[in-house]
Formats: C-alpha cells, sequence, structure tokens
C-alpha cells in the first residue's frame, strides 16, 4: 500500500514526452491504481464490475513547448457527477473492438476530436470505483489540434492543465470525510478556477506513480 504522506512530499516530474512514451514501454508490471477509499471502506467495494476507459490526451504547445493534459467538466444536468472535472471517455460496449476503442469513441462522441488527432502511447493499470466501474486510462500524444464540437448533453467545457502541475505531488490534498458510518477518501487538486478530485485525481496519482517507478523516485512503504 503507497504512503500518501511520502506521495505528498515526493519531488514533481516534469518528464518530456520521450521520457513518458519510455516509461510507458519499460512498465512491466501494469498493476491496478491505488485507490485509497477502498482501504477506507472496503465493503463498499464488493461489487460486479463493469468495464470502462479514459482518454488522458497530452498536447506539446508548440507555443512554450509545455505539456497540457485535456480535461472535460461534464454537464450540469447529468444524473451522475454533475459539473465534475473529468477525462473524456465512458463505459465499454459490446460492440467496441477494444477498450482502446471505447476511449476513443467516447472521447470522439464528447468533444469531437477524431482517432487521427491522437497517438495511443501506452496505458495504465485500472482504476476501480465505489460506482461498478473498472475504468483502464489510455494515454495519447495529441498529433494534431481540431475544433472541438462538445457534446452539450454530457460535456459543460474542455480546460488545459499543465502535466507539470499535475505531476507536482506538492498540488494534491488527501480528504477524509464521514458518510454516515462509512468512512471515504480521496485526492484533490485545484487549477484556476477549476477542482479535479475522485476519480480524476485518482487517476492522476496512477500516472505520476509509473512514471516516478520508472525515475526510482519511492512513494511506497
Amino acid at each position: 500500500m503507497p504512503n500518501i504522506s511520502q506521495f505528498l512530499d515526493a519531488l514533481p516530474l516534469q518528464p518530456s514526452m520521450d521520457e513518458i512514451r519510455t516509461a510507458l514501454d519499460h512498465t512491466q508490471d501494469v498493476h491496478p491504481i491505488y485507490n485509497p477509499d477502498k482501504d477506507l471502506s472496503p465493503s463498499a467495494y464488493k461489487l460486479k464490475y463493469r468495464s470502462a476507459a479514459v482518454l488522458i490526451p497530452i498536447w506539446q504547445n508548440p507555443d512554450d513547448e509545455q505539456l497540457y493534459v485535456l480535461l472535460t467538466k461534464r454537464a450540469l444536468h447529468m444524473r451522475n457527477h454533475p459539473g465534475q472535472i473529468a477525462f473524456p471517455g465512458g463505459k465499454h460496449d459490446p460492440t467496441d473492438a477494444s477498450i482502446q476503442y471505447t476511449a476513443l469513441r467516447e472521447t470522439f462522441e464528447e468533444i469531437g476530436l477524431a482517432p487521427d488527432c491522437f497517438d495511443l502511447i501506452g496505458e495504465l493499470g485500472e482504476y476501480c470505483t465505489i460506482s461498478g466501474f473498472c475504468i483502464k486510462p489510455i494515454i495519447a500524444e495529441m498529433t494534431r489540434l481540431s475544433k472541438m464540437s462538445l457534446c452539450e448533453d454530457e460535456v459543460k467545457s474542455v480546460h488545459w492543465v499543465p502535466l507539470s502541475h499535475l505531476l507536482t505531488p506538492s498540488n494534491y490534498r488527501f480528504r477524509k470525510k464521514k458518510l454516515g458510518n462509512v468512512s471515504r477518501g480521496y485526492f484533490e487538486i485545484d487549477y484556476q478556477d477549476i477542482r479535479i478530485w475522485g476519480v480524476t485525481a485518482g487517476i492522476l496519482y496512477g500516472l505520476y506513480e509509473t512514471l516516478a517507478q520508472y525515475k526510482n523516485i519511492n512513494i511506497a512503504n
């Protein structure tokens, strides 16, 4: 089990796109992403899980050479997680050719970026949620930036966040709260006027963990 305090004090990472590719290529053991909430309330996670996928799109801005991650803000009228910051993605349909196809299909449906905008460069382990999904994060380099067309039924807005901000552990907080007799816990990150928390922050923690292992930065006990 990772040491959360040690992670929050860990060094920031500023990898290049080539270093991200190399780190993902050298990841031998793709294990599930640690979800601290599962340790706090294990009985809530005795579920029959369904498969889902998200895309983590990374764009190198030619103006400043920085890497940015594309995130969406879910529509405010949605039944589940309205207004939350998320990666583009959704549940895996039986007709999808692969879990990677799921991530690309959902991205096109939600924000109008076609699969040929991306070069898939790797994946992380699954992140299993209390809502009954095991989510596969697929990491992609954006090779061209085309005009987006947001699906208003699902997406309110999109946000570009510097990858360096998301790979700086001191920008994270770990929150605990009580819901009735059940203890819950999650990571959260602020950037400008958005709050990234829960599943999305947990997946970003998993990205940091993968890159840190390649850099031999220890965040475990």
